[in-house]
């Protein structure tokens, strides 16, 4: 804010300068214009001189002199010859004697010059007027609203979420300060889900601990019969690993909705199914994605399609091509990127193609699996959740994701309903 308090105040001076030189130029070298009807008058003295008279065209050619009147030694007396204003007389000589004198009047060249001038500073004050203006509205409207929004990211990292974005009635910020609040929304909501899951993880751990002791203490108590010997029938034995293996399957069965449950409240992302256009979703790729590739030197192709009108959440859907290209950026050769398109029954199919893939054919089926990791992803960061969460986002929209290898390729195709 001082800083802009700064520039504000150096215009306006650098504005009130220019004008108080631009004046006192013509005031120190605006003079010397009005001294050229002293020159003229010479020249006219020396004319009379010479010719005895002085001719009307020789006035014209004059620029400040309009008029000449002369008057003899002895007409003197003539008070008419000396009213009036904007004049000079001067002697005219003859055999080194006075005879007369030449009165001659003249108007200032520099009138239009001051009259420009005046113009000159009319229009500077007004675009000083009109700059200060426009700067004092910046500072009302944009300067002095980010001055009170540029601590909030830095609270929301803190955990604050009590700050929050006043509405603008000016709204140059467009969609950037409902952008924040909803960022501030998503970030209490994601805390107090982080807080809930805690609370239920724990919960699960007591009710699973509990849940699981009563069938290995089962486990056990027969294994120890076993180990000892205590039945002796074949039968009894055959019984007692019946049991054993009841317990186990019931211990399995356990930790199976334990995992589940986690699953689902960790993946938990919310769709919004509605009717949006794919180019939307694709100029959005283009612009997120085309720079980094030029970066990258890969080759990146979007091949031609049309604008359906299709079903489900954009957002999500461009979340779910974005986990694609990164996997492709990031497990191919760096070679060649492709986003295909299709259409199948009633659904429009999009593809991402990347060469260098490593992956062996019998490695497909699990490459929608969570936390499932490939062998070419050595030495490589991730957590193997990018085409899991495409996949579970696709299946919200009522369509699916499928991958094909082949040739040292991999397509990971996403299939979304057409409206």
């Amino acid at each position: 804010m001082k800083n802009f308090n700064r520039i504000l105040v150096l215009i306006v001076a650098v504005f009130l300068a220019g004008i108080a030189a631009a004046n006192l130029s013509y005031r120190l070298l605006g003079q010397s214009p009005d001294k050229i009807y002293n020159i003229e008058a010479n020249r006219l003295i020396d004319i009379y001189t010479d010719n005895g008279e002085i001719k009307q065209s020789d006035i014209v050619d004059c620029e400040a002199i309009n008029r000449v009147e002369y008057i003899s030694v002895s007409d003197l007396n003539k008070p008419a010859f000396f009213e009036g204003e904007s004049y000079i007389i001067r002697p005219v000589y003859k055999n080194k004697t006075v005879i007369g004198y030449l009165r001659f009047d003249y108007h200032a060249v520099n009138d239009s010059a001051s009259h420009f001038l005046s113009w000159a500073n009319i229009i500077l004050i007004v675009c000083l007027a009109a700059t200060a203006s426009v700067l004092i509205y910046l500072k009302s409207a944009v300067v002095k609203p980010m001055h009170l929004i540029e601590s909030l990211p830095d609270r929301l990292s803190k955990g604050d979420f009590t700050a929050t974005v006043p509405e603008q009635k000016s709204r140059f910020f467009g969609r950037f300060l409902w952008g924040l609040d909803r960022l501030r929304d998503t970030l209490q909501n994601e805390r107090t889900k982080n807080l809930s899951l805690e609370k239920e993880k724990s919960r699960a751990v007591l009710a699973l601990s509990h849940d699981i002791k009563t069938p290995l203490s089962a486990i056990l108590l027969c294994s120890k019969a076993l180990r000892e010997g205590i039945y002796k029938d074949t039968a009894k034995q055959n019984e007692i690993l019946l049991k054993i293996d009841d317990r186990a399957l019931e211990i399995q069965s356990l930790v199976q909705k334990l995992q589940d449950g986690a699953s689902e409240e960790m993946f938990d992302l919310p769709v919004e199914n509605g009717e949006f256009y794919l180019d939307d979703v694709i100029s959005r790729i283009e612009n997120a994605y085309r720079w980094r590739m030029d970066l990258a030197g890969s080759c990146f192709a979007i091949e031609p399609h049309g604008n359906i009108l299709l079903f489900g959440d954009g957002e999500r859907l461009y979340e779910a091509l974005c986990n694609l290209l990164e996997n492709s950026m990031k497990y191919g050769d760096g070679k060649k990127i492709t986003v295909g398109f299709g259409r199948e029954d009633g659904y429009q199919l999009l593809s991402v193609t990347n060469s260098g893939c490593t992956l062996a054919s019998s490695e497909a089926i699990h490459i929608f699996d969570g936390f499932w990791r490939g062998s070419n992803a050595d030495g490589k960061p991730g957590n193997g959740l990018g085409l899991y969460i495409a996949r579970n986002l696709m299946m919200k929209m009522k369509g699916e994701a499928f991958s094909h290898i082949a040739d040292g390729e991999i397509t990971i195709t996403l299939v979304v309903k057409a409206a």
